[in-house]
């Protein structure tokens, strides 16, 4: 019994020795400058960007794993367009004497990935030909290479990245989106066309617009990128929907179509860099408490189709609902409170707001814009010009109580609503969507005015007509 079990453990540590022995050799002949050469030409070939990698180790229990990972940026820029700090390589071993590296899945760790815009065009960097990885073009004098006996081959069924990080450059230097904390998963990303799901932290678009915890399923193909069914936190509400970007297309055209809900407008408008307007021919720069403010919750959706480059390039619809809103030392609405009389203007408390919007080539048709609150109801209808320029009809209609606020000369000009207790008047609002203005506070007191006058010059034409009296004897 203690001969075959002896027998038995010297089998074993042979066995043990054996497979050391291939390790290490297996080892040595992937870390060769040959082999580690022919698979990066292979990799570039199956992700078709140029592959470069510092180092490579394989384990048992591990599989294949590669530390150093770059690939370059095109177009002479300097820096890597993609670092990783490793990636591992699950693989079946027995492909290996076939020199096939059959990667059933493959785990990126950390990747980094700056992009640069290029000319208006989305593209990755050295696109690589089908016989490899790109290189420098061989002189007249100088004969190629020939192609090794035995070329090694990769298959990736299955690419998992953790941990990735993206800045987005456009052509003229601006950030327009920064990605942290992705998580992705797709299936054989070396086909013309491929899908998985994707989990991210962090995006924000032109540093102005901030998300949070987005899932979503996504495909890529023909250049095209689409989020299907995607969710994502925003200025404390929530947005779904669908989106859809051409990398291929000059300057990225996009179509986006979501529905938010819970939307903090005093958050989000803080996040973009736009919470308080600034006033106009303001002598001082203005103290906190004197600041123009909007809060409120927002729900809705939008449909929205353009490009990232070109504002006359916007084109679709949207619907706005507000609820708890209030306006607070909007400069409009404080010129009217004071001049009409009604204090309730100047800080407008909100039962609820709507708006209907369309956009055609970067052209605002306001359909309907309706600002209810306690008897006070703010209509307007018009448009918005690309350049922001204003031009709407609006109209003013007050109830109950306001109606006595309103001075007489006022209220002259006034019409009879729709019911006893209300009257409105109708007025345009101009100028800009920052310092929207309006004339008619400047109107009515013209109206006022020209009444004065013309009283005055008719006692003044009467007086004058009137004979002098006679207080001497008669004749």
């Amino acid at each position: 019994m203690r001969k075959l079990l002896k027998g038995f453990l010297i089998a074993a540590g042979g066995l043990l020795a054996l497979a050391g022995i291939g390790l290490l050799a297996m080892n040595l002949y992937l870390q060769s400058a040959g082999t580690q050469k022919r698979i990066e030409q292979a990799l570039s070939r199956g992700l078709k960007v140029p592959v470069h990698v510092t180092s490579m180790i394989v384990t048992p229990w591990s599989g294949l794993k590669a530390s150093g990972i770059t690939v370059p940026q095109g177009a002479g820029r300097p820096g890597d367009f993609l670092e990783a700090e490793s990636f591992t390589v699950y693989f079946g071993w027995m492909a290996l004497l076939g020199h096939r590296l059959d990667a059933s899945e493959v785990l990126l760790v950390h990747p980094r990935v700056t992009w640069f815009q290029d000319n208006g065009h989305w593209e990755l960097p050295g696109r690589v030909a089908a016989q490899g990885a790109p290189g420098p073009k061989p002189s007249p004098a100088t004969t190629p290479a020939p192609p090794p006996a035995h070329p090694w081959t990769v298959s990736v069924h299955t690419l998992i990245a953790s941990g990735v990080s993206s800045d987005f450059w456009d052509d003229k230097g601006h950030r327009t989106a920064q990605v942290a904390g992705l998580q992705f998963q797709c299936t054989d990303p070396g086909a013309a066309g491929t899908q998985g799901q994707a989990e991210c932290g962090h995006v924000s678009l032109f540093d102005k617009l901030f998300f949070k915890d987005m899932r979503t399923q996504w495909s890529f193909g023909d250049g095209i990128v689409k989020l299907a069914s995607f969710q994502t936190g925003v200025a404390g509400g929530e947005i779904h929907g669908d989106a859809q970007v051409d990398t291929t297309g000059k300057h990225s055209p996009f179509h986006v179509n979501v529905k938010f809900d819970s939307v903090d407008l005093d958050q989000l408008m803080t996040g973009a860099g736009v919470q308080h307007f600034e006033v106009e021919n303001s002598p001082t720069p203005l103290e906190d408490e004197e600041r123009p403010e909007l809060t409120g919750t927002l729900k809705g959706w939008l449909d929205l189709s353009g490009n990232t480059a070109k504002v006359n390039s916007l084109n679709g619809s949207w619907h706005l609902e507000m609820t708890g809103g209030q306006f607070k030392g909007i400069e409009l609405l404080e010129m009217l409170g004071q001049g009409l009389q009604i204090p309730a203007l100047s800080e407008l408390k909100l039962d609820t707001a709507e708006v209907d919007a369309r956009m055609a080539g970067g052209e605002t048709d306001v359909d309907n814009l309706v600002l209810q609150a306690q008897n006070l109801k703010l209509t307007a209808y018009g448009t918005i010009a690309d350049n922001g320029r204003l031009k709407l009809e609006a109209r003013l209609t007050i109830y109950g109580e306001h109606v006595g606020q309103v001075p007489d000369f006022i209220m002259k000009s006034f019409k009879q609503g729709s019911t006893p207790d209300s009257k409105y008047i109708d007025f345009e609002i101009g100028n800009t969507l920052k310092h929207p203005k309006t004339r008619l506070l400047e109107t009515l007191l013209g109206t006022r005015i020209q009444s004065q006058m013309s009283d005055l010059l008719k006692e003044i034409l009467v007086k004058k007509h009137v004979a002098p009296e006679q207080t001497g004897p008669a004749p």
